[in-house]
């Protein structure tokens, strides 16, 4: 096979697996719904293990489900593993997870021809409203799944996780042993391809980018501004306490500080996910006496997002004084950003035609390996539409660029 129909073949191979998942997730509501653990999952594990088998490669489930393909010999050596994830969100798209399970099947059968040791795999559950929690397949071959997870039910149809997990071929006590699995003790580097869920790519005119970290984020989900209740027409300025104000006054001097931020070259995206008055009582004429919102902003640098931290408690207090309102911003959810291998994703950057590099503001379950010691690397591939709803698009050109960088990134680093 030369090379030109050799990348004919795969590509074929790309669009076929990729239909078929298609078929396998389509909601009758709209979009694609591939539950963690369901049917619909499995089935495109099974795909995704008829191709592989029918082209040499040795087929392998773990104990919670996962599959893992590897070269006939390979046995149990340890060798890097290149894959994804096949459950989507809700009504959401083929691409997000699938894209990069195909892509590990690709470079699993390169790998496989050049007689380097690597396994592709595709992973359980890496999305969370299936039982509220992201990366459980990941989670679960690392054996760190708390016995109370087993016990949450599965959106939809109720289904406690442990019985999901048992339906599906697995044992769900060893999850939760606190030990790797052996198949994910064996794994030495994690290389994945996913999709792009934002818009950079598309904007810039670039098939793929190397990733350099996965963000962490500070969010205040359940932040109230408390002022006082009046009539629109009566409190004149200087007498008003109006939370709907001095909420739009906080949000506007964070997006300034995330212009300026930006400006100097620092990671940082800022969003207001929920904004809302008293919806029992709220009227167009009445001042309110209270806002809820949220806020969630992330940063690949811990430093971003400790000065965040900071900066939200002193503009809260300061504008809380000028315009006799309080704010309560609540609970705060914390998690720390995870830096990629930074020597894989300079070698994945190196192999684009046009290198460039970003950090990923959404998790995958690369970093769920690097927080666990196993150096992790991703290409981000081209995707219109957004992600998590059914307008994604990808084009198989795109996807192949990321598989030839991947696949030369690997050969550059002996994996």
């Amino acid at each position: 096979m030369n090379a030109i129909s050799g990348l004919h073949e795969e590509a074929l191979l790309a669009e076929r697996l990729l239909a078929r998942f298609a078929e396998l997730g389509a909601d009758p509501k709209g979009g694609i719904t591939r539950p963690a653990w369901s049917e619909a999952e499995t089935a495109c594990h099974d795909a995704l293990a008829e191709a592989a088998a029918a082209r040499g490669l040795a087929v392998h489930r773990d104990a919670v489900g996962n599959l893992w393909l590897a070269p006939e010999g390979l046995g149990d050596r340890p060798a890097p593993a290149c894959g994804s994830h096949c459950d989507s969100v809700p009504q959401g798209g083929n691409y997000d997870g699938a894209a990069g399970v195909v892509a590990g099947l690709l470079v699993a059968l390169r790998a496989a021809r050049a007689g380097i040791a690597l396994r592709a795999v595709a992973l359980r559950a890496e999305e969370s409203p299936w039982f509220g929690a992201p990366y459980l397949g990941t989670r679960a071959a690392f054996g760190l799944l708390d016995p109370a997870e087993l016990a949450q039910p599965r959106r939809g149809d109720g289904l406690p996780l442990a019985a999901c997990i048992a339906r599906a071929g697995g044992d769900p006590a060893a999850a939760c042993t606190g030990r790797p699995l052996p198949e994910i003790a064996r794994v030495t580097a994690f290389w994945e391809a996913h999709i792009e869920q934002g818009p950079v790519l598309l904007d810039r005119g670039l098939p793929a980018a190397a990733v350099t970290a996965v963000r962490g984020h500070l969010r205040h989900p359940a932040a109230r501004c408390l002022g006082e209740a009046g009539h629109s027409g009566v409190v004149p300025r200087h007498l008003r306490r109006d939370p709907a104000l001095a909420v739009a006054e906080f949000l506007m001097d964070l997006d300034t500080l995330w212009a300026r931020q930006e400006q100097e070259g620092a990671d940082l995206v800022l969003t207001a996910g929920m904004l809302s008055t008293e919806p029992d009582a709220a009227t167009p004429t009445r001042i309110p006496g209270e806002v809820a919102f949220s806020l969630d902003i992330r940063s690949a640098d811990p430093a971003v997002l400790g000065g965040m931290e900071r900066v939200l408690a002193e503009r809260a207090a300061e504008i809380g004084r000028r315009r006799g309102v309080s704010f309560a911003l609540g609970r705060a959810v914390r998690a720390a950003p995870v830096a990629l291998d930074p020597r894989r994703a300079a070698a994945i950057e190196a192999a684009l035609p046009r290198p460039f590099a970003m950090a990923s503001g959404a998790g995958h379950d690369a970093a769920e390996f690097a927080r666990n010691g196993v150096p992790a690397a991703m290409v981000f591939l081209r995707n219109a539409g957004g992600s998590h709803n059914p307008a994604e698009a990808m084009d198989i050109a795109d996807l192949m660029a990321g598989v030839e960088a991947l696949w030369a990134a690997i050969r550059a680093t002996g994996g």
